[in-house]
């Protein structure tokens, strides 16, 4: 039991620190509907079942070690992460922030989810991430099976978080008093995500 609490409490405070998984759902609470921003949530938990899959088959050291595979998916990810920011920033300007929330076009259920799965997918930490989790975190001597039941566990419990602050930044007060502030809060997650993007297309193994 103290074992599962504290890999339960270690994915939580990770999933909880500030990255581009939290500036792309906050950026959807903003522009999109609560529909959206939880479908965008779920395609973040969802994406950590690739990770876990990859990682349990031991590819995740391959990727960390290949240069060519870093370099493929820190580029990738860091181009996704510069075009959403872009966009964010675009959105947050001119007619459409004097629009009411409410009467922006809202995107595609599939949209939404592909957002925040290729948000966290394209992140090459993720691999290791996996690799602390999987040799530091769950013990090393855990089944297979063990090992599997944790990883769902990761996206699970990663899910519901950005899930729960998807909900709470579009309770109605909530997403009122951050609509008056529509214009400066879009471009904020927007520069965000163009800094993890830059950051991201700077990083080192």
């Amino acid at each position: 039991m103290l074992e599962f609490l504290g890999v339960t409490l270690f994915i939580l405070l990770a999933a909880m620190a500030p990255g581009a998984d939290f500036a792309m759902v906050m950026r959807n609470s903003m522009l999109y509907s609560r529909r959206s921003a939880c479908l965008t949530a779920l395609g973040v938990g969802a994406s950590m079942l690739v990770h876990t899959s990859y990682s349990l088959l031991g590819l995740a050291v391959l990727i960390s070690q290949s240069v060519a595979l870093f370099t493929a998916v820190k580029y990738a990810g860091a181009a996704y992460l510069c075009w959403l920011g872009w966009q964010s920033l675009r959105s947050g300007g001119g007619a459409a922030c004097s629009a009411s929330v409410d009467s922006r076009p809202d995107i595609s259920p599939w949209r939404a989810f592909r957002q925040g799965f290729f948000c966290n997918l394209l992140n090459p930490k993720a691999p290791l991430f996996f690799i602390a989790f999987y040799s530091v975190v769950v013990p090393a001597a855990a089944p297979l099976g063990v090992r599997a039941l944790y990883g769902l566990e990761c996206a699970f419990v990663v899910g519901g978080w950005f899930v729960l602050l998807a909900v709470l930044a579009t309770h109605a007060p909530v997403k009122q008093g951050l609509g008056r502030a529509q214009r400066w809060i879009s471009r904020a997650l927007g520069g965000a995500m163009l800094y993890f993007g830059i950051r991201l297309a700077l990083a080192q193994r």
